[in-house]
């Protein structure tokens, strides 16, 4: 008996010997073996590989998510998304903190810290960390939009936009504003709107210190001190750092105006502009000042209305040190540096010069000026009663309201 059980151990440990080779020597050819897919005739090592490409192919989404009823094609789509309705981050970066939803996003997050960008576009010479963003790019020089909505007709260069797009179209608006109601199809976009409430500007310039809401006002900001300006007009050298403020440009000499108003037939050459003109026929005005309850329709608008209640001038001559409330008007300032004008017309009293003769005011005791939503009516003053000459309005203003 004991002979059998030994001859019994024995066998059995040659058999599981024998299985053990059978699976190396079975894996090892499979995974030697190249499984084409039959769609595309791209090769796979094992034919779990292949089924999960070919399902790239197919319409097949078996994933769904129980929150949206979104569904995915793999396990790992839908693990994605699900962290959109979490705000789970488990992708944290060593250097800064910061963390991510996906491991591909913190990757290319990596790429700001070591600095390395090795696609490079031969056009511009610009760079970028992944090849799939290099290619968007290169669409900016050849104008190709392969992203087509069916809904409406609109194509994208970029397949996230088109993405994000086309959640607008199927109405799935999940994420609400406590404070005004308004509806995002992505978190990320509540997040960046609710700034627009709480003033927050995480964002911040490490050359010159001025703070961002978003992170993509931050990038294109920071192109104006690199002087990186890509994008320029053939007709007039102009640079740009940004396509869309490139191609507005263009339509300056083409004299296109695309957007049409339906309201009122008006048009516009650039989508800011004709947004603007949109809130007005609708009255949509939701930045309120807090110091006279004046409401605006853009906060660009409001932060310049505030200056008046601060009498902040942030911008400066650097030839002069003149302060402005807004940038037009000290680029307006800025060209009289540039390309001064005779002023031969000079008043006698303080020495200021005008360029033409109707810019001077003599021998008036009362007059009546308009000064902004001021109308000023019957104003004596003590300089023009020894015959002390004024430019309407502003020479005016600065005399006899000090």
């Amino acid at each position: 008996h004991t002979k059998g059980l030994e001859f019994g151990e024995s066998r059995q440990s040659e058999l599981l010997r024998t299985k053990e080779t059978h699976k190396l020597s079975a894996h090892a050819k499979e995974r030697q073996q190249q499984h084409p897919c039959s769609e595309c005739s791209k090769t796979f090592s094992s034919k779990a590989q292949l089924s999960k490409h070919e399902r790239t192919h197919s319409a097949q989404r078996p994933f769904q998510c129980p929150d949206c009823h979104k569904a995915y094609k793999t396990p790992t789509e839908l693990r994605n998304h699900s962290r959109s309705h979490t705000g789970e981050k488990p992708f944290v970066c060593t250097e800064c903190g910061k963390a991510f939803m996906q491991a591909i996003c913190l990757r290319i997050h990596m790429t700001q810290h070591s600095g390395e960008r090795p696609y490079s576009c031969r056009q511009c010479s610009k760079s970028y960390p992944t090849l799939s963003k290099l290619k968007v790019h290169m669409r900016s020089h050849t104008g190709e939009k392969p992203y087509f909505c069916a809904e409406c007709g609109k194509s994208f260069a970029d397949p996230s936009v088109f993405r994000k797009h086309r959640r607008n179209h199927q109405g799935h608006r999940p994420y609400a504003c406590d404070e005004c109601g308004k509806t995002y199809t992505e978190l990320k976009d509540l997040k960046n709107h609710e700034r627009s409430h709480t003033g927050e500007k995480p964002y911040l310039c490490s050359d010159c210190g001025k703070a961002f809401s978003r992170s993509s006002s931050l990038a294109c900001h920071q192109r104006i001190h690199s002087q990186n300006k890509p994008y320029q007009c053939e007709q007039c050298g102009k640079g740009f750092t940004q396509l869309s403020s490139y191609q507005s440009h263009l339509r300056t000499h083409s004299g296109e105006k695309p957007f049409l108003c339906p309201q009122c037939g008006k048009m516009f050459s650039d989508p800011s502009s004709f947004r603007r003109h949109q809130r007005a026929h609708l009255g949509f005005k939701p930045f309120s000042c807090t110091e006279c309850d004046k409401s605006f329709a853009e906060r660009s608008s409001l932060n310049k209305h505030r200056r008046v209640h601060s009498g902040e001038r942030p911008f400066k001559c650097e030839e002069c040190l003149k302060s402005f409330v807004v940038s037009s008007s000290l680029r307006k300032h800025e060209r009289t540096h540039l390309h001064p004008k005779p002023r031969p017309h000079v008043c006698s009293s303080c020495g200021k010069g005008f360029l033409n003769k109707s810019g001077l005011h003599d021998g008036s005791d009362f007059f009546k000026i308009t000064f902004k939503k001021f109308y000023i009516e019957s104003v004596s003053c003590e300089l023009l009663a020894v015959g002390h000459c004024f430019i309407l309005p502003l020479h005016i203003y600065e005399k006899c309201f000090i």
